[in-house]
């Protein structure tokens, strides 16, 4: 691993030129955004027709799932058998449009946040892969998750409960009712579907960040191990600078979608263990189960990666105080021009604020993971007690 030096320094300006992309996981993360309708990076094609066309799939994609969801939230909670059904419904594709929204608008400050970490971690450590390494996997995960979500969805809405919907949804306009529920149902599926994939890309983007900023601070902290002059010191001491607004932008950028991500997840965990306990006969079936424990292992999945994520940034930060103190040793004894920067670093780095946050109200750590088990466990506890009471005085 190559350290700073002002060898580097002074080729970073190649770097930015030619940034040797095939060490990152986002440009993966940018097409697959792109296929989704949400453009982070931005549109480069050869000619005015190609970027007009993908103008057109964007606006086109984003009218398809206003309109479904518009179609969707009118007459889903005649379809689904009871109130935390619907809730988890509402609660998610709410959720999920709102966060396609925020990642629309942000979608440039994204883009300037990932490309500058991804710019320091190889000016730093030009070998380094910034990023998730299995970020290949990660996306054919997410079309076999796509995929097998999707079929569980027809099974449910087509088939399962297709005579029912024939019998509650009415026409308003002068079509065949069976044409017309489809439209329906058809808008229920795609739009649940798209959110879906809307929340497992914000994951994989959101991760990769993480891990992205957690390497940026591990490769620093290799360059301070052996620190011993002047001039290396104030150049590291500017470069902290640099990595410090580095992550502070990948928080800014993704903070709000973190934050929705979670509140997608718990509440969509609260809303299936409630199905879960539900005796409602609709939701007894394979399909509904297969589903519920998918969305629970789902859920648990996405809490433990954000958090993993997010930890490598604390872990970062603690292997900077390890690394100033190994350097610490080194610098002890010596003139005071080089002691003087030396402090001035290090009290840089014990003040330093590097950690990624949801809207600022909570760090993303694995602290934050032992919170929600708890009210998950909580909550399940109070469902299983009142079921017993319910029985018993049916009893």
């Amino acid at each position: 691993m190559e350290v700073f030096s002002p060898r580097i320094t002074s080729s970073s300006s190649k770097i930015r030129k030619s940034p040797k992309e095939k060490f990152n996981s986002f440009n993966w993360l940018y097409k697959t955004t792109l296929t989704i309708g949400i453009a982070i990076a931005p549109i480069r094609m050869k000619s005015s027709h190609g970027n007009t066309l993908v103008k057109m799939w964007y606006l086109g994609l984003f009218v398809f799932k206003t309109i479904t969801l518009i179609i969707a939230f009118t007459y889903v909670f005649r379809m689904l058998p009871g109130y935390a059904v619907n809730f988890s419904y509402y609660f998610f594709d709410s959720f999920s449009y709102i966060m396609m929204v925020t990642f629309m608008v942000k979608r440039r400050q994204i883009f300037s946040a990932t490309k500058t970490i991804t710019y320091l971690s190889h000016r730093i450590s030009p070998g380094t892969f910034v990023g998730s390494k299995t970020i290949k996997y990660e996306i054919f995960l997410l079309v076999g998750s796509t995929a097998i979500i999707l079929a569980i969805f027809i099974t449910f809405f087509f088939y399962q409960e297709w005579d029912i919907y024939l019998v509650v949804i009415h026409p308003v306009f002068n079509i065949t009712e069976k044409t017309y529920t489809w439209i329906v149902v058809f808008s229920v599926v795609s739009i649940h579907t798209l959110s879906f994939i809307t929340c497992f890309v914000a994951v994989l983007l959101c991760y990769s960040s993480y891990l992205a900023a957690g390497g940026l601070l591990r490769v620093y902290a290799e360059t301070i191990r052996g620190l011993k002059d002047r001039i290396s010191i104030i150049q590291n001491l500017e470069l902290l600078q640099e990595i410090s607004n580095s992550v502070k932008k990948i928080d800014a950028a993704l903070r709000s979608c973190v934050f929705f991500l979670f509140g997608t997840v718990v509440g969509t965990f609260f809303a299936a263990i409630t199905v879960l306990f539900s005796d409602n006969y609709r939701l007894q079936t394979p399909v509904a189960r297969i589903y519920v424990v998918l969305t629970l292992v789902g859920g648990l999945i996405i809490i433990l990666a954000l958090t993993s994520g997010g930890e490598t940034v604390s872990e970062g930060r603690q292997l900077l105080k390890i690394a100033l103190l190994e350097s610490n040793k080194l610098i002890a004894g010596r003139s005071p021009d080089v002691v003087s920067p030396f402090i001035l670093l290090a009290d840089s780095i014990r003040n330093v604020n590097l950690e990624v946050t949801g809207c600022e109200m909570f760090a993303i750590n694995k602290r934050l993971v032992l919170t929600i088990v708890g009210m998950i466990i909580t909550y399940s506890f109070l469902l299983f007690q009142l079921n017993g009471e319910s029985l018993n005085n049916r009893g």
